[in-house]
């Protein structure tokens, strides 16, 4: 455990200040004596992964981030299919990869997603119509009094880009996935998909300082109706490539995306965010809400439906 450690290298945006405490478990019991020492000193905690889907306050963050470095891969054969089993530090590509060189498929869907198992199963990672969810079959999980349980999938509660771990402070600590058992044919055609999933992100989208799809797509009661992709909307007010707010602009390649250049703060995110909701609800009626998780922040920073008039 560390203190006083910039949180800006952590993070895809490469923004944001310092946490108080960074703790780096490599173990289930260092991660009980971090979580044990937060409880005793009256700390709050996160969680960060590899930071792709997190913005993080100029200000820091005034308690412990808890850095998960359990890494391992392990793959069990079964009858009809074979159980990964991976460490909440593992990066999703990686996990990936090691299945595939041993004939198991399935997670390549996810490929070039960037991110930890333990960022994607917190959020229920997803790409076009697959889900984690669809994969994942248990999960240990641990709770800030150190209580380890392993639970199913439904556990979760999964829904799009939501889960239990929204609204109740457990940790993943480890996953199970059940992949396809497939032929050397067939794991060699999965590792081309792969490759042009990957390809094909790194054209579409932009590959580095953002947090990729920045607002999550309308759900159907929030749409009325209307065309439930928020880049659709973003698209029609004109922000891609040219919407920018000091040292954060909106990518040339997605209006979805937000990207930062050398020397921009958290702060220029949230304001370049903000105008994006403005513009959409003042043409649209309509308010993005965001995919980007935000730790440190006193208050949720971005407009809601009840505050964007205000």
């Amino acid at each position: 455990m560390r203190n006083d450690i910039s949180l800006a290298p952590l993070t895809w945006f490469g923004t944001g200040g310092k946490a108080r405490y960074l703790s780096e478990p490599a173990t289930l019991e260092e991660l009980k004596e971090d979580l044990a020492f937060a409880a005793k000193n009256n700390l709050p905690f996160e969680v960060l992964g590899e930071g792709a889907n997190t913005l993080i306050s100029d200000e820091g963050y005034p308690g412990m981030i808890i850095h998960p470095v359990n890494k391992d891969l392990k793959l069990t054969e079964r009858e009809d299919c074979f159980l990964l089993e991976a460490g909440a530090g593992a990066k999703v590509q990686d996990a990936i990869d090691y299945a595939l060189e041993r004939l198991a498929l399935g997670l390549e869907e996810f490929s070039g997603l960037p991110g930890t198992i333990g960022g994607a199963a917190f959020i229920n990672a997803h790409f076009f119509e697959f889900f984690l969810a669809d994969f994942l079959v248990s999960a240990v999980v641990v709770s800030p009094s150190g209580e380890t349980k392993e639970v199913s999938a439904d556990w979760f509660e999964y829904g799009y880009d939501v889960s239990r771990l929204h609204r109740e402070k457990w940790i993943v600590w480890s996953a199970v996935f059940r992949l396809r058992k497939g032929s050397e044919l067939e794991a060699a055609f999965a590792k081309g998909r792969a490759f042009e999933i990957i390809r094909q992100r790194s054209r579409r989208y932009p590959k580095e300082r953002t947090c990729g799809s920045f607002f999550r797509n309308f759900l159907p009661e929030e749409a009325c109706g209307k065309v439930p992709s928020v880049a659709f909307y973003l698209d029609k007010v004109g922000v891609k490539g040219t919407l920018s707010v000091g040292n954060a602009v909106v990518s040339r390649k997605h209006a979805n995306m937000l990207e930062t250049k050398e020397g921009a703060t958290s702060a220029d995110v949230i304001a370049l965010a903000r105008e994006m909701q403005k513009l959409v609800y003042k043409n649209f009626g309509l308010v993005p809400v965001p995919e980007c998780r935000f730790l440190g922040f006193p208050s949720f920073p971005l407009y809601t439906k009840d505050t964007i008039n205000g």
